[in-house]
């Protein structure tokens, strides 16, 4: 199996970020505390068919666009609500920094649907070849009924990113999700059936936990061109699998008798 023409990397956030009242990981005891130094921050040299580590706040508006989508109301789009109404920033860490000037996009608006995408430089498949997907989240304000995930969507000629919505055809959907007592990575692919045309989610039984803290925490998917995939986190595997047999609706039916 292959991942078609991915050519949009979107990160989606689907409900509030509450900030949190305290710092779980923060030492209150002045008496006890240590100031150590910022690492620096130094630009990676791996390449890649896309990366970015947000060298310059001029990234939102000219690679990140924000979603202009609006609501619908009765079957109409209303021009006045926007579906995804958070702001956005890029910005230094502001709970726990660690490194010097490592910039990160960061969600600004309370209670608010976010959403925001970047254009790949041109349409790619995985075909016969590894496929990776890695990105840094890092809940400094608390997550209590929310999503930080990605979504990479589906090539369309005619799409842009000002117009992304839950309706944007997508690929692959992955990363962390939170709301009451659901906690887990999501991983999710949408497959085309070959005889019927149909296309369908595939969703990953039995995900993982997500890690819900302040600190910056890897997320990492792995997909092979045997059909085999690992998620990571952190760099530690968490799962693996196999595309056709650990996911539900099955990409291989039953066999019938």
């Amino acid at each position: 199996m292959k991942f078609s023409q991915l050519v949009t990397l979107t990160l989606t956030l689907v409900a509030a970020f509450v900030r949190a009242d305290s710092d779980e990981h923060a030492n209150t005891n002045t008496e006890s505390t240590i100031q150590v130094p910022l690492v620096a921050f130094k630009p990676t040299t791996i390449s890649g068919v896309f990366i970015e580590q947000f060298v310059t706040p001029k990234s939102k508006g000219s690679v990140w666009i924000p979603s202009e989508a609006k609501k619908v109301v009765d079957g109409i789009e209303d021009d006045e609500l926007l579906k995804f109404r958070g702001a956005w920033s890029i910005e230094e860490a502001s709970v726990l920094p660690s490194i010097k000037s490592d910039l990160g996009l960061v969600v600004k608006t309370p209670a608010a649907h976010h959403a925001i995408s970047a254009a790949f430089p041109s349409p790619f498949d995985t075909k016969d070849s590894s496929f990776v997907a890695q990105y840094e989240v890092k809940l400094q304000n608390g997550l209590e009924c929310g999503g930080a995930y990605i979504k990479l969507l589906t090539y369309d000629p005619s799409f842009t990113p000002a117009a992304f919505s839950d309706k944007s055809p997508y690929t692959i959907m992955f990363g962390p999700d939170r709301c009451g007592s659901t906690n887990k990575v999501h991983f999710i692919f949408r497959h085309k059936n070959p005889k019927t045309g149909v296309i369908e989610e595939k969703h990953l039984n039995s995900p993982v936990t997500a890690k819900i803290d302040k600190l910056t925490n890897v997320y990492t998917l792995v997909v092979r061109p045997d059909n085999s995939f690992d998620v990571l986190i952190n760099d530690e595997s968490v799962k693996s699998g196999s595309l056709l047999e650990d996911f539900t609706p099955a990409v291989n039916p039953p066999k019938g008798m």
